[in-house]
């Protein structure tokens, strides 16, 4: 079928009709004609694949990644890094204008890194070759390197050799002494060379949460901190963007706040805040993130912390503290109803939102906002090239 594109939605697939119905085209940007072929039928949509782009649009290029058309996971690995901000932006701004939200000055900030930012990755293994599923689908995608990942990782992944594993996953974790962790899922026990531990520097090798090798957990130093980091445990995946946003979000924190954090994984944002606040309550699912997040305010001497495991829908209601703003940093799924409803009732002056997922963010701020204003939102660009961003909402409490 052929398709002209109008722009782009949210997962960042050109937009088109057909017959009155909005058909999303997966690999096409706005104003492309391209020849799309159908690949998933819905009541109110349908989902196609553009098989052949019959009149590009000006900002094409080519693909700095030999596996950017059959991997799916850089959705504008076609384009500039300029003009994949731009579309980013434009994406958001769409997406708050039809929820009623008016952020005219809006911007997205960039990463310092466009390429090797990553210092985590998930492969697949298949007869012993590395790769990505396509997205959306089991097909498997053997690549031979990950442009995005950080350069120690990229060096491993070219060594694969060394590996041996007939078929399973791996989840490759580096910090910034180029240290790597390797959490590896296989039916039978891996046997890996000795040339692997000799050419990189292995932290730790996990099989089926069963310590291999060495340890199960790495330290990250950043901004004069140091963190435990366990090889499940949630940690930011882009560090400079990170640090931006840490930054930048100390501005709506003084001395005197008693802050929760909830879904606080190994403490990042916490102890940052704990160095210019009063009190800090980390909430976090993860009983060894908890652990992780204990052991890095001991570490560095930070008492004005405590931290609850638990969901954050059931620890919430049951903290004997009256905190004076909350941070919230959720999953992509956001918040549960339940938490909506707590943060509502408890009047809380200040809410700082951050999101990677700007829908379940547009929903949240709808519920929110029967009870805030929002104050400030940014954008950060968190993962170059791909369809992601970090979107970063101070909210405030009306006046009654």
């Amino acid at each position: 079928m052929k398709c002209h594109i109008e722009k782009l939605d949210y997962e960042g697939r050109g937009i088109s009709r057909e017959k009155n119905k909005v058909v999303f085209i997966e690999g096409a940007l706005p104003e492309e004609v391209v020849e799309a072929k159908k690949i998933k039928e819905e009541k109110h949509f349908d989902l196609y694949k553009a098989t052949e782009i019959l009149k590009p649009a000006l900002q094409r290029q080519t693909p700095f990644c030999l596996f950017a058309k059959e991997c799916g996971g850089c959705t504008f690995a076609m384009v500039s890094y300029r003009n994949s901000l731009i579309y980013k932006e434009t994406i958001l701004k769409d997406l708050l204008e039809h929820n009623g939200f008016n952020c005219p000055n809006l911007e997205i900030i960039p990463s310092p890194k466009q390429m090797g930012y990553r210092n985590k990755i998930s492969l697949k293994i298949h007869h012993q070759q590395p790769g990505y599923y396509k997205e959306n689908t089991h097909d498997f995608v053997p690549i031979t390197n990950c442009l995005i990942a950080l350069p120690s990782i990229q060096k491993l992944v070219q060594d694969f050799s060394l590996f041996n594993i007939e078929e399973g996953s791996i989840t490759i974790r580096s910090n910034k002494n180029d240290e790597l962790l390797l959490i590896i899922e296989s039916q039978e026990e891996p046997k890996l060379k000795e040339e692997l531990i000799q050419r990189h520097k292995i932290a730790g090798i996990i099989w089926n949460e069963k310590c291999l090798y060495n340890s199960p957990f790495f330290f990250e130093r950043l901004d004069h901190l140091l963190y435990k980091v366990n090889a499940e445990s949630f940690f930011q995946v882009n560090l400079d963007i990170a640090e931006k946003i840490a930054q930048d979000i100390l501005m709506f924190f003084s001395k005197e706040d008693i802050v929760y954090d909830l879904y606080c994984g190994v403490g990042y944002f916490s102890l940052k805040l704990a160095r210019f606040v009063k009190q800090v309550i980390g909430v976090e699912i993860n009983p060894k993130a908890i652990l992780n997040a204990t052991y890095n305010a001991s570490l560095n001497n930070l008492s004005n912390t405590s931290f609850h495991v638990g969901k954050v829908e059931e620890i919430l209601p049951k903290l004997p503290y009256h905190p004076s703003k909350i941070l919230i940093d959720p999953p992509r799924s956001g918040l549960a109803k339940q938490v909506i409803q707590t943060l509502l009732a408890s009047s809380v002056p200040k809410i700082v939102y951050i999101s990677c997922n700007p829908k379940t963010l547009m929903r949240d701020l709808k519920k929110l906002t029967e009870k805030y204003e929002i104050k400030s939102l940014k954008a950060y660009d968190m993962f170059p090239y791909t369809k992601h961003m970090e979107v970063c909402t101070m909210l405030e409490l009306k006046d009654c």
